[in-house]
């Protein structure tokens, strides 16, 4: 993101006491620790505020970018591609296809793959608190807020693709 945009979007928070430099910054930083610090304590009208900024699209951008980075790698033996539509107000929708494959994951722009095997829908809070580990994605679908269509099979799955999801526990 542009120097001049950041700052801008930093002085507009910290204007409207919505955020702090250093939150802004952490929301950008793409380290999941960091992301996670600032939507535990930001108050989710705040929250909302922000994802729906061009800093606030960098930020959802920046999370798609980091994700074969978390990526954990055995769960397909071919291709499987999600495609994200997370909601943002008044902000556009960031529209982004992530596919998994055998051992790697990469980002594929949504406009020129095939279609999904599964289509993911939710908000932008909804996302940043699944990447940060706050919610689990069932949580979300059982309260309506997340929706998915396409193969459920792959979505019952997608916590342990980033090393989100619980270890099962052996008896």
């Amino acid at each position: 993101m542009r120097t001049e945009a950041l700052t801008e979007a930093i002085t507009i928070a910290a204007d409207t006491g919505k955020a702090s430099r250093d939150q802004i910054e952490d929301l950008l930083s793409g380290e999941r620790a960091r992301v996670r610090s600032v939507v535990e304590v930001l108050p989710e009208s705040d929250l909302v505020w922000a994802l729906g900024t061009d800093v606030g699209e960098q930020a959802l951008l920046n999370a798609f970018e980091l994700m074969p980075s978390y990526y954990v790698p055995g769960s397909f033996e071919r291709d499987v591609t999600v495609r994200y539509r997370v909601t943002r107000v008044p902000g556009e929708p960031v529209v982004q296809d992530v596919v998994f494959g055998p051992q790697s994951c990469r980002i594929a722009s949504a406009e020129q793959t095939e279609p999904p095997d599964l289509s993911v829908f939710l908000d932008g809070v909804g996302f940043v608190r699944i990447a940060t580990g706050l919610a689990k994605g069932m949580e979300l679908l059982m309260r309506g807020e997340l929706k998915v269509q396409g193969d459920v099979q792959v979505a019952m799955k997608m916590e342990t693709f980033f090393g989100l999801a619980e270890p099962e526990s052996k008896s």
